[in-house]
């Protein structure tokens, strides 16, 4: 154990700090960190492999900055005494926050407390002397554990994890080809937890026999109560649905009122099977469990139904961008059973005290996940607006609606004022109502802002997540425009196919969503016959179609002055400026402009719902669509690897990406971020990632891929050298592919 000592005046203090010291003991000496020269605003983002012939583009000649940019300490390389974070009853929520806790618990360290993170520029920092103190039973027995903690967190940190009782992906099929009845009724018990995994949940036979087998592992034999309560050996059946990586199943045992806060008593969350390993028991809550299967859209549907997202660590958690864990623990060494304890002192985290699972679920909750559980942690769902969403006296279950909090980055107050109004448009259907005369209308949104702030991505996915048709048309759309006679009946016809009696029964859909793009640039006559004319009709009884199931959804960047003035002068926004006295000064001006007939929003001005601003993103939503932007890269790479000749033939493949510091790489690529071109002006800085991971792949070696290949996962880890604003790509460890 080492002692570092700071001299002030006459007094000396002493601070702890941890460190695994093998062979020679050593000594650092003391020294002081220059201050730096802050950055110019444009600074060029560039990523390289550290190839020669590749070079980063050289700055701007006509700005003032050294060719080369010293590099800039950040907390988490502090060193800092991971005991004062242990103890913490609070999680910071903020730099400023984590540096008064510093300042607080570090007394030697006083220094530190002197970072402005609002700046990114450090005061001078002093790395104190560090001298040796003799080592009693004590030490020697803690420093003991901390290296059984540390070689079992070396030895775990690839394993991959087993749901007890699930074959390999091989062996359940070989096995079910073997039976020549029906596989579920031969062998219901010992092949139920596989079964589960791997059948076809959009095939409605396979979806009935496993709702009938799971029936007969509860106490009521009616298959509501069966995803309910049904359990294999201890566990909830819901882990079975979770571990199949499949959405699709999840949300089939959630919708039928399976537990999203469930917890299973595993006897060994890895496969340990094998000489040398050990059974790692852990009693542990589904939403962790999704979170260490790294399944952030499972994740972000437990959260939707309910999960608690409290039951992860908040030194896991908070802040969203560098959570404490990384401000305190460079690397594993410091995630030993004494501060896994520590930190997991309250109710909803006492699961996690095994130094081993506490290591994977760092590395598992990344910066999208952990965007996801703040989320969840601050815009909550109430019980009355769950209770309206599964009102039974409608067929269409509106729970998987919550799910836009989640889906969709940033925008809550956009989020919130659609399930308000949809919510409103369900009960209308089902219920009396005092509005009568808008009760045979149909539901329409106004989406203003700077383009690519999630307007489209809003639509699509309430869509998705509500099961029904939608329809997008913009203005070079040839079937906005009416017939010579001056009628349209496209929207007609769209109804009779996917909401009217031309359906088959059960098919019917009891909404469908007409999206208009960019509206401003369409005609008043044509939006006239294409949206007006149908509405007048059946006003008059010349048609029959119920315009009340029509949910329309214009977009239009003609409101972009009013939104940006109003962003740039509330920043930070805050749910109470966007509801309060500020945010209704904006949604009267924008009503007034619709109104004044000036533009062809003018058409909706009589039907219009809700007029609903989108926002630029602030900087923790900037790094949360980073992180999905790499996600979504990594996924691509993680397709397997197939060497036959036929279409699915693919040799770019079994490439697992890996970032040492998220929050690192997320900040190259937020640079691009410009408000006036939304998300899609970091779309070129992640390209350029995945042009230097194809480079790399090229270079990694000299070999064809071959059948080896096909079983192995290759991790390609990302990490950021901020001297020359690069992103490097690195090969790292290389494991058994699983069969699953």
């Amino acid at each position: 154990m080492i002692s570092t000592v700071e001299e002030s005046g006459d007094k000396t203090t002493k601070m702890r700090k941890r460190a695994i010291i093998k062979g020679k003991k050593k000594r650092n000496t003391s020294k002081r960190i220059a201050e730096f020269e802050p950055l110019p605003p444009n600074s060029p983002t560039t990523l390289c492999t550290g190839d020669p012939l590749r070079v980063p583009l050289a700055p701007s000649t006509d700005l003032p900055w050294p060719n080369r940019r010293p590099v800039e300490p950040e907390k988490d390389e502090l060193d800092i005494d991971i005991r004062s974070v242990a103890s913490l009853k609070y999680i910071p929520e903020s730099d400023d926050d984590f540096s008064e806790i510093l300042q607080a618990n570090s007394p030697a360290r006083t220094s530190i407390s002197g970072y402005n993170s609002s700046t990114c520029t450090p005061e001078s920092l002093l790395i104190p002397q560090i001298e040796l103190e003799p080592s009693d039973n004590h030490t020697s027995s803690q420093e003991n554990s901390e290296l059984e903690d540390d070689e079992r967190i070396a030895k775990y940190k690839t394993r991959q994890i087993k749901l007890s009782g699930v074959k390999s992906g091989r062996d359940y099929e070989q096995s079910k080809s073997l039976a020549e009845t029906n596989w579920l009724k031969v062998f219901p018990n010992s092949n139920l937890p596989s079964t589960i995994v791997y059948y076809n949940i959009d095939d409605d036979d396979s979806v009935k026999e496993v709702a009938h087998q799971l029936s007969g592992l509860s106490e009521v034999e009616t298959p509501l109560i069966a995803y309910r309560n049904s359990r294999i050996n201890g566990t909830p059946t819901i882990f079975y649905a979770v571990y199949s990586r499949n959405p699709k199943k999840v949300k089939k045992w959630l919708k039928e009122e399976a537990d999203p806060n469930s917890v299973a008593d595993l006897k060994d969350l890895f496969d340990s099977k094998e000489d040398g390993y050990k059974p790692v028991p852990v009693k542990i809550p589904l939403l962790a469990f999704a979170i260490l299967l790294e399944e952030p859209e499972i994740v972000r549907l437990l959260l939707t139904f309910g999960a608690n997202p409290l039951v992860i660590p908040g030194v896991l958690r908070l802040p969203v961008i560098k959570p404490a864990i990384y401000r305190v623990s460079k690397s594993p060494e410091g995630i030993t059973k004494e501060f896994v304890e520590n930190v997991s002192q309250d109710d909803a985290t006492k699961w996690c005290t095994d130094a081993v699972v506490f290591n994977r679920l760092k590395l598992a909750t990344n910066l999208s996940i952990r965007y996801d559980l703040q989320k969840a942690d601050t815009f909550k769902i109430t019980a009355r607006q769950r209770q309206l969403a599964r009102d039974p006296r409608s067929k269409m279950d509106f729970t998987p609606l919550f799910k836009l909090h989640f889906d969709i980055i940033g925008q809550d107050l956009a989020v919130k004022k659609i399930i308000q109004e949809l919510l409103r448009r369900k009960m209308m259907k089902t219920s009396p109502w005092p509005c009568e005369s808008t009760r045979d209308r149909p539901t329409v949104f106004i989406f203003a802002g700077p383009k690519d702030h999630g307007q489209s991505k809003m639509v699509f996915q309430i869509a998705h997540n509500l099961g029904i048709p939608f329809f997008s048309f913009t203005e070079s759309d040839h079937t906005l425009y009416s017939e010579p006679d001056g009628k349209n009946d496209i929207v007609e016809r769209l109804l009779d196919e996917h909401v009217g009696s031309n359906t088959k029964p059960g098919e019917a859909s009891e909404f469908c969503i007409f999206s208009l793009e960019n509206v401003e640039k369409m005609s008043s006559g044509a939006l006239d016959s294409f949206f007006t004319g149908p509405i007048k009709a059946n006003r008059e009884g010349f048609t029959s179609h119920d315009f009340s199931k029509t949910i329309w959804v214009v977009t239009t960047n003609i409101l972009n002055p009013m939104i940006t003035a109003f962003y740039e002068e509330n920043q930070p926004l805050t749910p109470e400026k966007m509801t309060g006295k500020e945010g209704r000064a904006l949604m009267s001006a924008m009503k007034k402009f619709v109104r004044s007939g000036t533009t062809s929003l003018s058409v909706f001005a009589d039907y219009v719902d809700s007029i609903i601003p989108f926002f630029p993103f602030s900087e923790n939503e900037q790094f949360a669509l980073a992180h999905r932007a790499l996600w979504k890269l990594r996924s691509q790479l993680l397709k397997p690897i197939n060497l036959t000749n036929g279409y699915s033939r693919n040799l770019l493949g079994n490439i697992k990406l890996v970032t040492e510091k998220d929050y690192q790489c997320c900040r190259m690529i937020a640079k691009s971020y410009n408000p006036n071109e939304g998300a899609g002006s970091m779309k070129q800085a992640v390209a350029d990632i995945e042009r230097e991971m194809f480079y790399h792949f090229l270079e990694s070696s000299e070999d064809a891929i071959s059948e080896k290949d096909e079983k192995e996962i290759t991790e390609y880890v990302l990490k950021v050298e901020k001297e020359n604003d690069a992103i490097l790509v690195q090969t790292g460890n290389v494991m058994p592919k699983e069969d699953f």
